[in-house]
């Protein structure tokens, strides 16, 4: 079994900010990007490590065909010019490192929030140490916050940055730990918190309550407070007419809309329908009732959105489990 190295020696032997793979080598499938699986070149060490976490990273990504189909919907995305694509497939970690080094990247949030952090360690595991450093006993200082921390690990990358899973599963437990950000979580004013909540809520007036704590805590506390985005929330999946969870229907995913109307994305990443035919689906359209509501707040507390919604609402397939596992997680 291949002996795993230092940090010290892994950054002197395979990061080479040279490297790329281009992407007329990914739409001729001649590279894997790292978007799905692929590593750096020629030479990546941790690669070559199958116990542990190295090889839950080989293991993460999906069954071949899968990936491969993924892939090809990614690349006629690309080929038919839609904005984002060809920037995710050429992506590697090189691009990410300049804006980690000495900061943390806070993944706040409920599963979903879980899923992307495991993504993302994975996606930059060449920096990685391998170990995860539990949040709530080895990385909060004080038993007061270790309280209020309900669980999540880091990451410990090269050059004092870190990737930090902190679960949330909404606004307010949240905010109950942010006075002790800087003491308690070990975190910098340099930071960079992306957020999201709101699969807990699953009505309009529970939903919009647990928002404005949030809201109401920032426009007080802004200038003390690290960077924010907010990441939108995910479409869904389930066997209901947009998509939405609902307790009494079994977990059978399809695409939304399915199988009256359906939905498109034109090469602009503007959903495309029949309302006529499908007037429901004017919800979805404009994001779904959460971003819906999320939107105009945080463009009023000046947080950036990440948009995903409309590019994620075609690939109903490819979200984790979607066929095998029989729980919340199916269709999200």
């Amino acid at each position: 079994m291949p002996t795993r190295i230092s940090k010290a020696e892994a950054y002197g032997q395979l990061y080479d900010t040279g490297v790329s793979i281009s992407y007329a080598d990914i739409r001729t499938f001649k590279k894997k990007p790292y978007l799905v699986g692929g590593n750096q070149e020629p030479t990546c060490n941790n690669c070559l490590v199958d116990d542990g976490l190295a090889g839950f990273c080989k293991r993460l990504t999906c069954p071949y065909p899968e990936q491969r189909n993924f892939l090809e919907h990614l690349i006629l995305r690309a080929e038919l010019g839609a904005p984002g694509y060809e920037a995710m497939l050429t992506m590697n970690p090189c691009d990410w490192w300049p804006l980690l080094q000495n900061r943390t990247l806070w993944l706040v949030g409920d599963s979903l929030s879980q899923e992307f952090m495991k993504t993302f360690q994975c996606f930059m595991y060449e920096f990685w140490d391998l170990d995860m450093v539990d949040l709530k006993h080895r990385v909060v200082q004080t038993d007061l916050v270790r309280d209020k921390v309900r669980l999540g690990w880091c990451a410990n990358l090269l050059h004092g940055a870190r990737i930090c899973h902190h679960r949330v599963n909404d606004a307010p437990e949240y905010t109950a730990v942010l006075p002790y950000f800087y003491q308690g979580l070990t975190g910098k004013r340099t930071d960079i918190v992306m957020m999201n909540t709101g699969m807990w809520s699953n009505d309009v007036d529970t939903y919009t309550s647990r928002l404005g704590v949030f809201a109401q805590y920032y426009k007080l506390h802004k200038q003390e407070l690290p960077y924010f985005v907010w990441r939108d929330s995910s479409p869904q999946f389930f066997h209901t007419p947009t998509g939405d969870f609902d307790r009494s229907e079994h977990a059978v995913c399809q695409p939304i809309g399915f199988p009256n109307g359906g939905l498109t994305l034109d090469k602009n990443n503007v959903l495309v329908s029949d309302l006529e035919t499908s007037p429901h689906l004017q919800t979805v359209h404009e994001g779904g009732w959460r971003n819906q509501i999320s939107r105009p707040v945080m463009q009023a507390l000046g947080i950036p959105v990440i948009q995903t919604w409309n590019t994620s609402v075609p690939i109903w397939q490819y979200h984790k489990n979607a066929h095998d596992d029989p729980n919340h997680h199916d269709c999200t």
